[in-house]
């Protein structure tokens, strides 16, 4: 049987001693700042994939899928050290930038923001959406410290990530506006 014609196994049995490659093939602990980096962001896409085969918007349906496959690019570029980033076939761009503002201020435009704290779950697509942005955050946590760390090359990495944990929180609203949910905000008393 040719190769291209053998199984796909996910089963490589080569991280059974707690160490995994990278796309340059080199070798790291899983508790290692890069894994610890993308593992968090792929936490975070599939909680965006939660959000979009739950929710009713086509809007917000075709910006979860675009920003999965940005946090796809994203993590190549954190799997691979700086001296291996030529491997790559596609990084993520100003362009994918451009898209995360414009589709904010879109969002942003539709709803009347409150101008207090809210307390999440007031729909299921909206505490999707909202478990997802704390992931990020914690992501852009140990993205940041990568880069003081080792430097990224990306100039868009960062701000990216920034405007997505953002656009986010704007998503969980609007999928709350768009349900005729009110905000709900901590009690005060």
């Amino acid at each position: 049987m040719a190769d291209k014609d053998k199984q796909f196994s996910i089963t490589t049995k080569t991280g059974d001693k707690g160490k995994t490659s990278l796309l340059n093939s080199s070798r790291v602990e899983k508790y290692d700042l890069r894994p610890e980096a993308y593992g968090t962001l792929d936490e975070a896409s599939a909680f965006l994939g939660l959000a979009r085969a739950q929710t009713d918007l086509q809007d917000v349906k075709e910006a979860c899928w675009k920003i999965q496959n940005h946090i796809y690019l994203v993590n190549a570029e954190l799997a691979c050290p700086a001296e291996s980033l030529h491997l790559l076939r596609k990084k993520l761009g100003q362009d994918d930038l451009a898209y995360l503002e414009a589709f904010s201020t879109n969002i942003e435009s539709k709803i009347k923001l409150p101008r207090k704290f809210v307390i999440y779950g007031e729909t299921v697509v909206s505490a999707y959406l909202d478990v997802a942005r704390a992931v990020l955050r914690r992501a852009e946590r140990r993205i940041t410290q990568l880069n003081t760390l080792e430097p990224l090359q990306n100039p868009v990495l960062l701000p990216y990530l920034n405007r997505l944990s953002d656009t986010l929180y704007l998503m969980a609203r609007y999928d709350e506006f768009a349900h005729n949910v009110p905000f709900a905000h901590p009690d005060a008393g």
